[in-house]
């Protein structure tokens, strides 16, 4: 048996939800130690912290101090980061957050989250982050404060132990800065210059979770997934690259669960099983990113195996009809997303369209066969931009 199959490979945790854990921990110091000795206060050497899927998940705790700083007390902690068995650049990099006070207390909690050493600073657009904020992606961001939240929440009930606080609704005003001591040598590794994140590494994840991207195991658990959907009585299937995509395909399709199978960075591999495990018809749904590499005849969209031309793009725009200012706004472009955002902003749905079109066009070339396809091009917000159909000559 194959590895993927004597083993379930064993899931890690985002960047971001290890900037959480740190965050938290930091505060949980920070609240014991106001209005007392510094010394002889520990930050608890777990934390628990809630993911985005509404679960809980315990981190521990790899460093942590409390020191007085211009007379104010400043709390950290870290956390170092367990990819699991996926092959992360960032496995075993430390994760720390620093939180400090800006003032002693308010009506109602405030959180500013900043970026420190080894986190990349935004200086092009289109990413989820605007230019010259720290590249902390939306849903980490969303995590690190309402893991905090928590904290602050749990110091607000607290009574005694030398803590300031006056009362249940009187909550602190804090500071909390998210660094990675060796993030700008990992960032190294990785494509954020090309992107304009500067500096550092990116603050990521969707759900807090990183799900292990052995080749092997990934595409055993997508033959296995078509496997299911055969094996419910299902001639149809939706594949996405991951479960955001996902989320909003189940919403757009309404199919049985054993319909839609992640195929991950394989699209290639996807489509022909089930092509030869006798699926009748293809739905693929996913952002412009992904598609625009199918569209490009690359079926395989790990930035590893292919990286997406966007000069092709938009000479595909030129051979649509777009003019010269367009093509050149494509070319310009830094990410797939601020194409989209750009052609969304125009309400222009006939770019994905013909887009989504080159994509069945792509697939009926991989296949050979008489089948179904459908193409469901996403916004960055879910919204469907473009819903095409097409068979298989």
């Amino acid at each position: 048996m194959k590895k993927g199959l004597n083993r379930p490979l064993r899931k890690g945790y985002t960047t971001g939800a290890c900037a959480a854990a740190a965050a938290k921990a930091a505060a949980v110091l920070l609240l014991k130690g106001r209005g007392s000795r510094v010394k002889g206060q520990k930050a608890p050497s777990f934390v628990e912290i809630p993911f985005p899927d509404n679960s809980r998940v315990k981190f521990k705790i790899h460093k942590s101090k409390l020191i007085r700083h211009n007379s104010e007390i400043i709390a950290s902690a870290s956390v170092i980061k367990d990819a699991g068995d996926d092959p992360d650049i960032t496995n075993g990099a430390e994760i720390a957050a620093t939180v400090s006070p800006i003032l002693r207390f308010t009506d109602s909690p405030i959180l500013v989250v900043k970026g420190g050493k080894g986190v990349g600073v935004v200086t092009k657009p289109g990413l989820a982050v605007p230019v010259g904020q720290p590249a902390i992606n939306p849903v980490p961001m969303k995590m690190i404060k309402e893991a905090v939240m928590e904290a602050v929440k749990e110091g607000s009930r607290v009574k005694g132990q030398g803590s300031r606080v006056k009362s249940q609704e009187s909550l602190p005003l804090l500071e909390i800065t998210i660094s990675v001591p060796k993030g700008k040598e990992l960032a190294k590794k990785t494509l954020n210059s090309r992107l304009g994140i500067i500096g550092g590494i990116s603050i990521l994840g969707t759900t807090g979770i990183v799900e292990p991207m052995s080749v092997d195991a990934y595409k055993d658990t997508i033959s296995l997934g078509i496997d299911m959907a055969v094996a419910a009585g299902l001639d149809e299937i939706v594949f996405t690259p991951g479960r955001n995509s996902e989320k909003y395909a189940e919403e757009i399709l309404q199919l049985k669960e054993e319909a839609f199978v992640q195929m991950g960075d394989y699209a290639g591999f996807a489509f022909e099983t089930a092509n030869k495990k006798g699926i009748k018809r293809i739905n693929v749904a996913g952002q412009l990113g992904k598609m625009a590499k199918v569209a490009d005849g690359n079926f395989k969209t790990h930035v590893r195996d292919s990286v997406l031309s966007l000069s092709h793009i938009a000479e595909w725009a030129e051979d649509w009809g777009y003019d010269k200012a367009i093509s050149k706004s494509i070319r310009h472009s830094n990410t797939a997303r601020q194409i989209s955002d750009f052609f969304e902003e125009r309400g222009d749905k006939r770019f994905f369209e013909l887009l989504g079109k080159r994509v069945i066009e792509k697939i009926k070339g991989l296949l050979k066969r008489d089948i179904e396809i459908r193409c469901i091009i996403l916004s960055s917000n879910g919204v469907v931009m473009a819903d095409v159909k097409g068979g298989c000559k």
